[in-house]
């Protein structure tokens, strides 16, 4: 198998128990790819992979042997959730063996027009609603990444005349080599996996390989209002186009409750018509709107800003992201379980139409806490902490009525205790799930399963 320019015909993947691993895995073995899978995890703990994986392939399980890497491989493809240190990894870099993300391989054979999506927080918001702004222009679209679905998967649905929008990860980009996006985003740059990056630095230099291929006919769109962000896009060779909700000099910018583009002083977009709230979906339609026009003009079309508008407007966001799920004694409840950062969260609660708990915790991932402390106030009347981070935040939260739960059925139940009619209960946990959950989605539908118990006279509150 040519991956343009990479002769694969032997390869290991590095990591199953991730949707990138089991893709890379399947896409390389219709290929005729000799592959080996290995992943730290034991047989029984990867069942449900290993049913869905090529009978082909082999797996080496329940460790990550460096001494595989002496198997002949032609490249190693590397699931995102495992660092490059790993002595596996680190075996393969000594002996030049390539070592590529699932994203850097799905490149290599993929057609048409490429936008990448990048950022602490908003990016599956911002990929699902430029995918759907696309779709509804009539611009044949795929959708995957980061978001859910891996790139690799999506390979025999593009063409010349399509456009992918891809989200990325940080842990994605870290082992791309020629992946070139057309147009490319940095949404912003907060404290995020800092258990795995020495620093802010390191984070935003992993986040800038979005534009390390681009050149001067490509697209940097990035957010004026974030300092690192900022500092980044000075770094990028591509033409650089910028996003405000304040600053009149950015390309595009909120004035009045009006998106208006510098260029002609348009206005894109009436903020009181869409249906996903908060200003930090406003940032996210405001780069959505530059990505769009950016590629259709390469496309050889003249943007239609009216039909753009208009296909913000009708999008209605995504599970697990300020989701509302119903209803009870007054109160409205909110699931936001994707909000995994100090970031995410802050926005979350600026969201907010009205005071609310605030249900928060889970794996903590190295950032500082305290700073949502600082910057919750006014806004949250009590939290209510779950995970293995609950004892910990009792101490960074001293300053709020707060209270410990054990599972999300006490959590909801302490939740409506400490509220009052007319408030908000959101899960906005701040942290990643893997403590108490798989991922994110099934703490969100277990925050679901909860409510629907609640409702049901299941779980009792008074």
């Amino acid at each position: 198998m040519n991956a343009r320019g990479l002769e694969i015909n032997k390869a290991l993947v590095v990591g199953l128990g991730y949707r990138s691993g089991l893709a890379a895995c399947n896409f390389l073995a219709a290929g005729g790819v000799s592959v080996t899978a290995s992943d730290i995890k034991a047989e029984g703990d990867l069942a449900d992979v290993l049913s869905r994986i090529d009978r082909r392939v082999k797996t080496v399980l329940g460790l990550q042997d460096p001494g595989l890497i002496d198997g002949g491989f032609d490249a190693l493809i590397l699931s995102p959730g495992v660092p490059r240190t790993i002595p596996l990894v680190a075996r393969a870099y000594e002996k030049s063996v390539p070592v590529i993300s699932e994203i850097e391989l799905a490149y290599r054979f993929m057609r048409g027009r490429i936008i990448g999506i990048t950022g602490t927080d908003g990016k599956s918001t911002t990929t699902a609603l430029t995918g759907h702004v696309l779709k509804e222009l009539g611009i044949k679209t795929v959708v995957g990444g980061n978001i859910g679905i891996p790139l690799v998967s999506l390979v025999g649905e593009t063409s010349d005349d399509s456009v992918s929008v891809v989200e990325l990860s940080s842990y994605q980009l870290e082992t791309i080599t020629d992946f070139r996006p057309d147009a490319a985003c940095l949404l912003n740059v907060t404290p995020d996996h800092l258990d795995r990056y020495d620093g802010m630095e390191s984070y935003l230099d992993a986040k800038l390989r979005i534009a390390m291929n681009q050149t001067g006919s490509d697209v940097f769109v990035y957010n004026l209002d974030d300092p690192l962000a900022v500092s980044g896009a000075a770094r990028a060779r591509s033409a650089r186009l910028s996003f405000s909700l304040a600053d009149v000099d950015a390309d595009i910018f909120l004035r009045d409750d009006r998106v208006v583009l510098k260029k002609g002083g348009v206005e894109v977009l009436d903020r009181s018509g869409m249906r996903i709230p908060g200003l930090h979906n406003v940032q996210n339609a405001m780069a959505s709107v530059l990505m769009v026009s950016s590629i259709m003009e390469r496309m050889g079309m003249s943007p239609d800003y009216a039909g753009i508008s208009q296909a913000v407007c009708s999008f209605t966001g995504l599970p697990h992201r300020m989701e509302g799920i119903g209803e009870y004694e007054g109160r409205v409840f909110i699931n936001d379980s994707k909000a995994t950062t100090v970031g995410a969260v802050e926005m979350a609660v600026r969201s907010l139409d009205s005071e609310g708990i605030l249900i928060l915790g889970g794996r903590t991932k190295g950032d500082d806490y305290s700073r949502l402390a600082r910057s919750i106030g006014g806004r949250i009347k009590a939290l209510v902490l779950i995970g293995e981070s609950k004892d910990s935040f009792s101490g960074i939260f001293a300053g709020f009525r707060h209270v410990l739960a054990d599972g999300m059925d006490d959590a909801i139940a302490k939740a409506m205790s400490l509220s009052g009619r007319g408030d908000a209960i959101l899960l906005s946990p701040a942290c990643a799930s893997f403590d108490m959950f798989r991922n994110f989605e099934e703490r969100g539908e277990a925050f679901r399963a909860s409510f629907e118990k609640l409702k049901k006279g299941v779980i009792s509150w008074t």
